[in-house]
């Protein structure tokens, strides 16, 4: 990764938002706050204000520090379980108003950029389930595992609270719940906060639905007061306006996970032909393969570090179906074998 690609990545930012509960949660534990967040190289007064930013490795650093000090692995979770809806600012408001349970978590992942870079907010769908997820594309990210059990179970309760609304049958709406990290020694939590089925060592983090469920009809729906939103969210950019780079960091990651990369259907998406897309990036020192190449040693690296799934099934999920292919493009990301990598991480 070159100097300038890493300036780049190191901007990336994240709204304090439900983040602003840290502090009261820390006195809890008997923690002080403040050792914490000096620590993290942040000011005292960080987290006080709910629509400030912090960066978004320090949210990680955060997640870490309270984690340890607390004595409480499932940290991620205790913040997790805090996020509603109300949270969200607008764009939970958004939500509220939506139609359906499909189109308000696609309003939450068509906007969650405006909140933070670093991580994505995916909604993706097969035959019969869909997948709410979120996943870090930041590198050399701290606590990750934190990060995205938090954000786990913030999907679970988002997708609760809307699809239980009076008026709408909530029952059946989670099929089960996916992380993209090994199983921790003591499921309590996990099983009290979700009460749903947990499948550990999965290629993703994300909560699981019936595709039929992003159909119900929301009892909070409200048209009028959706076409007020809408103007409003545009306003939104906490975390800052997306350049190129970083929506392109943020298609990257999801198609990695989905297998379908086409610079072709990304540059349609960013509004662009394929030449102007690979023009842009070449005027800015980059190349489209280089940068799923990145992405996919990003990847490899966080399963690497965070679960128990085999060399050969990991080269498989960030795409190489020939595990020497996959050996030898990760000698060229890292500089050693994935297992000597591993290894050398645990020990």
């Amino acid at each position: 990764m070159t100097p300038q690609n890493e300036l780049r990545l190191t901007q990336n930012v994240q709204r304090v938002g439900f983040l602003a509960l840290i502090p009261a949660l820390l006195r809890r534990f008997g923690v002080d706050p403040a050792e914490i967040l000096a620590a993290a190289g942040l000011g005292s007064a960080a987290l006080d204000n709910p629509e400030s930013t912090i960066p978004y490795r320090a949210m990680g650093n955060v997640a870490t520090l309270c984690a340890e000090k607390s004595g409480c692995p499932h940290f991620g979770l205790e913040l997790g379980a805090r996020v509603r809806t109300t949270s969200l600012g607008i764009v939970g408001e958004l939500m509220r108003s939506a139609p359906t349970l499909g189109i308000a978590l696609m309003d939450f992942t068509s906007h969650q950029h405006r909140h933070a870079h670093g991580g994505v907010a995916y909604l993706l769908t097969n035959k019969h389930e869909a997948f709410f997820g979120y996943a870090v594309y930041q590198p050399n990210v701290p606590g990750n595992n934190l990060i995205c059990d938090g954000a786990a179970l913030a999907a679970f309760n988002l997708v609760r609270e809307l699809a239980d609304t009076p008026g709408a049958d909530g029952q059946g709406t989670v099929v089960e719940v996916l992380f993209a990290r090994s199983e921790p020694e003591d499921l309590t939590h996990w099983r009290r906060l979700f009460g749903v089925k947990l499948r550990f060592d999965a290629d993703q983090t994300a909560v699981v639905l019936h595709r039929s469920s992003l159909d119900k009809p929301l009892a909070s729906a409200d048209a009028v007061l959706r076409g007020i939103l809408e103007k409003r969210v545009q306003s939104l950019w906490y975390a800052g306006e997306l350049d190129t780079l970083t929506r392109l960091s943020r298609m990257l990651r999801i198609a990695v996970l989905s297998g379908r990369i086409s610079a072709n259907e990304i540059a349609a998406q960013l509004g662009m032909s394929r030449r102007t897309l690979h023009r842009r990036l070449e005027d800015q020192g980059f190349r489209f393969q280089e940068l799923v190449d990145q992405t996919r040693g990003e990847f490899a690296r966080q399963l690497l570090t965070n679960t128990a799934l085999s060399v050969g099934k990991i080269g498989m999920i960030v795409g190489y179906s020939d595990p020497s292919v996959f050996t030898r493009a990760f000698v060229r990301w890292a500089g050693s074998t994935p297992s000597e990598w591993r290894a050398k991480l645990q020990s």
